[in-house]
């Protein structure tokens, strides 16, 4: 061999020792499971991420079908040449999944299989989120537009001799169902702008007072139904705000509407302002059921609801992720309280505005 051809093979022999190495590395370093059996069903070598997610201190020389006998694995799909299989297991105060990916290795022998295990536990929720999503949505647009079917079907039959007062209550009906298919609407439009990263805010100088005048029109029947009544605290000098009324309006709205819906029969739903550092600090409290403390730092996600009053009344799970992305996109910042004996309160804030005579002299 001449020293050309030693050289070549040298440096052959250095790739491959270098490309084990990274391959070693990268093997360890996966965050899925990886195995591989061989013929038998035998597990021939798995990387810790399989151990961490499988839970088992020994995997080797196990047979691969009888760990995932022992899950409760079942096949979820089964395209050509591969198996795909789900387990579940138990994960904090839920149930956790596994994705099972079995590929068998051509060309090796004996024939050997590829295992990769998955955490899809995310995922899975999410998917599960959507779907009650969708459910919840059909349901909430449904009441309302049940009560203007009804209403408007007894106008057009008995308008002509319907008593004057009768046709303006029954013409308050419609309008209170048709503002209520509006919040709804804004809301999922809202929903999709804040996830394209489209949501804008419009602020100017207002008032809190007219703010929470036009959102009560949202509210006011959730708080008629229950009997419950709304007091509001507005401290001097708190009244003037800078930011978007209408987006603003659907923060009183949502707000004022979950006080409402949670609150008790007949209990005191409370709105008050304060002066915080430059800021308005606005709260909302109500005596409702108390939220646990791991999930508070949850509700503002899309979708989630509290364990605690998950199905005792409608909602889509978006209020208060579009409550948070208009007080931030505002300058402001938005929190909950919650505990036992105290009911519940959520507080954002607003910019200040300047005094109106301030604002006359440098207009």
């Amino acid at each position: 061999m001449t020293a050309p051809e030693r050289r070549r093979v040298t440096g052959r022999r250095a790739a491959d020792s270098i490309a084990n190495v990274a391959f070693e590395d990268a093997f360890v370093a996966l965050t899925d499971g990886i195995l591989i059996s061989d013929g038998e069903g035998k597990v021939l070598s798995a990387n810790p991420a399989a151990f961490r997610l499988l839970g088992e201190d020994k995997l080797l020389g196990r047979s691969f079908e009888d760990l995932l006998l022992v899950s409760g694995a079942v096949t979820v799909q089964n395209p050509e040449g591969q198996a795909i299989r789900r387990a579940w297991f138990p994960r904090e105060d839920r149930m956790g999944v596994l994705e099972i990916v079995s590929t068998p290795l051509a060309g090796s022998t004996p024939r050997a299989t590829i295992h990769t295990v998955r955490d899809v536990t995310a995922s899975a929720e999410l998917l599960r989120l959507k779907e009650e999503f969708l459910l919840d949505v059909a349901h909430e647009l449904r009441t309302p537009i049940a009560a203007l079917t009804a209403s408007l079907d007894l106008v057009h039959q008995d308008a002509i001799s319907m008593p004057r007062e009768e046709l303006r209550a029954m013409v308050g009906t419609l309008r209170r169902s048709a503002l209520r298919l509006e919040h709804l609407v804004e809301n999922l439009l809202d929903a999709g702008s804040i996830e394209a990263g489209t949501f804008e805010v419009r602020a100017v100088a207002t008032s809190i007072a007219d703010i929470l005048e036009e959102s009560l029109v949202f509210v006011r029947s959730i708080f008629d139904s229950k009997a419950q009544t709304l007091v509001t605290k507005i401290a001097p000098g708190t009244d003037r705000v800078v930011c978007d009324p209408r987006r603003t309006g659907q923060v009183f709205a949502n707000l004022l509407g979950n006080a409402g819906k949670y609150g008790t029969e007949g209990s005191e739903i409370t709105l008050r302002t304060d002066m915080d550092a430059g800021f308005v600090r606005v709260t909302v409290h109500n005596d409702g059921p108390t939220i646990p403390p791991d999930e508070l730092s949850r509700l503002f996600q899309r979708f989630f609801r509290s364990r605690t009053v998950r199905g005792e009344s409608g909602g889509l799970g978006l209020g208060l992720t579009i409550c948070r992305a208009i007080v931030q996109a505002q300058g402001g910042e938005i929190g909950i309280d919650s505990a036992p004996g105290r009911g519940t309160s959520v507080h954002f804030t607003l910019p200040k505005a300047r005094e109106l005579a301030q604002e006359a002299e440098s207009a």
